[in-house]
């Protein structure tokens, strides 16, 4: 099992990760993203839309099991984070949950 808060940095620090919902939905749109986190309680209109472009565009999404401010907290951002997009993991394993797919 992958400390998922320490990937996450790693990833920020070494590779591309778009934070929120509509820079998200940019990467995964124009094909650049690798993998898609959305916190537990995004809301359904939210997660609908993401799973429904991530779908298209072939992007695992991997459900965060903690709340949006969990997932800002993993990231070290004051405020609350739904989703994120993995475009480039750096030298981070982030991308090992893509086989652990929960959405």
């Amino acid at each position: 099992m992958i400390d998922i808060s320490r990937e996450l940095q790693v990833a920020l620090n070494t590779g591309k990760v778009m934070l929120g919902y509509k820079e998200s939905l940019k990467a995964i749109v124009d094909g650049s993203a690798k993998l898609v986190i959305l916190s537990s309680n995004a809301p359904a209109e939210l997660v609908s839309t993401v799973q429904y472009y991530a779908k298209m565009s072939n992007v695992p999404i991997y459900v965060f099991q903690g709340s949006s401010w969990d997932l800002g907290a993993a990231v070290r951002k004051p405020f609350k984070i739904s989703t994120i997009a993995i475009v480039d993991p750096g030298e981070s394993n982030i991308l090992t949950l893509a086989t652990q797919r929960s959405g």
